[in-house]
Order: structure tokens, then C-alpha cells, then sequence
């Protein structure tokens, strides 16, 4: 089993597992297109010529389930809600603000271009600017793979030669949210249910999310495999992940019942409780998106 880690890959943010087996291999989550995921099969074919036969998304966001193209051969399962949310019409906020932040990011890099001096410098930025803009041409085009087998509460895949438990214990990134737990070696692979740290909320269920976690903890694990960051050890991230945000929702449904718009009531949050384990709260405010969200959410 190997968790590949993004290192030197320009959009590749996202974490996936390799699970290689006697006769074929399974990958959980395969990045945010089909040109970063064929840097990730590369990989794999450098460790083992095995085909791959399954891939498994955790949730639908663009950096997790977007590169399954490059995998024609494969199985892809996942929540039925993630096939959902991948389908026409659908298309993620995370990919669209993606895609709208890409012109001013490319007009930068060609601006710094134009004023570098160091002509090697000027290679590199140049460089970037045309893999930016060939980024956005595929994330513009991109069709994504449907899941074509999905579950709503677990499913338990044979494959790469162990027993993989794939579980939907709530909504609380997402509303698809899976987890690959994997009990005889004692790993879980959590997407971005939980990465140890207060993420990104655009999609989240705030409210369903502590109770999910609660799930996730009464499973027997060692090791997560988190959707972002470092492998790590032990559950001990979790009451503190969980605390966070109950208290975040009780804050956000208080502010809300005040007749506050969403945007107000985000400069008005206040986590600062909670950042001697997560310092980037040490200030007033919360991101507007994962209030507003909030909002979305409670509206009756």
C-alpha cells in the first residue's frame, strides 16, 4: 500500500492511495485531471505493472475524483450522492471558483514575465504561464466520469489482495463523503471527511459533520491516510476537529437567528477557543463561503 503525495506536481493537491495486490491494484482518489492523474499512473507503473481495476472516490470535489478518466479500465465506485453531484448540472463551486480564479493567476505570472530580468527566470515563468493555461482548458472541457457502482451506507470491495470496508458514515464535507477502512491493516483512508484540521466548507454539513466523526472514531484504526497532508497516527485529532465545529455551527445558527446576512455574520465568529490547535483561527472572523454555506444549509 503506498499513499502517493503531491511533490513537485503543479495541480496535483490532493492526496491517493495505491493498494497493489497479487494480481491487481485499487486507487483511492486520482487528482484534479486527467493529465496530473497520468503523472499518478506513472508513478504506479514504477512500482507495479498490475492494471488498475477499481478506483474509489471519497466525494466529488474537482482535486479528488476528476483524473478517473485517466483510468479507462477501471471500476470507479463511489457514493450515490458523489454521482449525483458529478453528473450534468451539477458542477462543483469548487471547480467553477477554481476556473474563475485562473485568468487573473495567468495575467499574473505573463505580468511578472514581462518585468523579470533574469532570462532563465523568465523561461520558468513562462513555463508556468502555459501549464496554467493549459490547465484551464482542460478543467473548461473537462466531462467527469460517472461513478458505475455506488452505495448509500457501505460496501465491502476484495480486491488488491485485502478486505476494503467502504463506508458512509454521514454527511459532513460533503454529502458523499467515503472513507476506505481497511481493518485487517488497521488504516483508514478519509478523504477530506477528516485531514486533522478545519478545511475548506463550501459543500460541508456542518451540523451532521461532529457526528460522523463520532463514527469514524469507533472504528478500529492506527494509521489515516488523510486527503490532504501527512499520513499520521491515532484518533487524537479528532475530538478537537469535532469541538470546532460544533461550536462553529451553534455560532453561525445564533448569528443567523439575529437576522444577520451570512457575510456579516462571518466577521462576527469568533473561533479563537480553538486556535492553540489550530492557529489560523487565532483571529475574529471565519471564511464567508463556509458561512454562507451554513446558512444554505439551516434554511428551512
Amino acid at each position: 500500500m503506498y499513499a502517493a503525495l503531491p511533490s513537485g506536481v503543479p495541480f496535483y493537491v490532493s492526496n491517493s492511495v495505491v493498494i497493489v495486490g497479487p494480481e491487481d491494484t485499487v486507487v483511492v482518489d486520482t487528482g484534479c485531471g486527467p493529465s496530473e492523474a497520468r503523472v499518478l499512473l506513472a508513478a504506479i507503473r514504477s512500482v507495479t505493472s498490475r492494471p488498475v481495476r477499481f478506483v474509489v472516490e471519497t466525494h466529488f470535489h474537482f482535486d479528488h475524483a476528476l483524473g478517473a478518466a485517466a483510468f479507462p479500465d477501471a471500476v470507479v465506485i463511489a457514493h450515490q450522492a458523489t454521482r449525483e453531484l458529478l453528473g450534468p448540472g451539477s458542477r462543483s463551486r469548487t471547480l467553477a471558483d477554481n476556473l474563475a480564479a485562473l485568468p487573473s493567476r495567468i495575467e499574473a505570472v505573463q505580468a511578472q514575465v514581462a518585468t523579470e530580468s533574469d532570462a532563465g527566470r523568465r523561461v520558468e515563468l513562462s513555463a508556468q504561464a502555459r501549464l496554467l493555461d493549459d490547465y484551464r482548458t482542460e478543467l473548461a472541457s473537462i466531462v467527469p466520469v460517472l461513478p458505475q457502482v455506488t452505495f448509500r451506507s457501505e460496501l465491502t470491495l476484495h480486491a488488491g489482495g485485502r478486505e476494503l470496508r467502504l463506508l458512509h458514515l454521514g454527511r459532513g464535507h460533503t454529502a458523499g463523503d467515503v472513507v476506505v477502512y481497511l481493518p485487517k491493516e488497521r488504516v483508514v483512508c478519509t478523504g477530506d471527511l477528516f485531514n486533522g484540521y478545519i478545511g475548506f466548507m463550501g459543500d460541508a454539513y456542518v451540523g451532521d459533520w461532529p457526528d460522523a466523526l463520532e463514527r469514524l472514531a469507533a472504528l478500529e484504526f492506527d494509521t489515516v491516510i488523510p486527503g490532504h497532508g501527512e499520513p499520521f497516527q491515532g484518533k487524537d485529532a479528532i475530538a478537537p476537529v469535532q469541538a470546532c465545529l460544533r461550536d462553529l455551527w451553534r455560532q453561525v445558527l445564533r448569528l443567523r437567528a439575529t437576522g444577520l446576512a451570512a457575510d456579516v455574520a462571518a466577521a462576527r465568529v469568533d473561533l479563537r477557543p480553538h486556535a492553540a490547535r489550530f492557529p489560523r483561527l487565532a483571529q475574529p472572523g471565519f471564511d464567508p463561503v463556509a458561512v454562507r454555506r451554513m446558512y444554505e444549509v439551516a434554511a428551512p
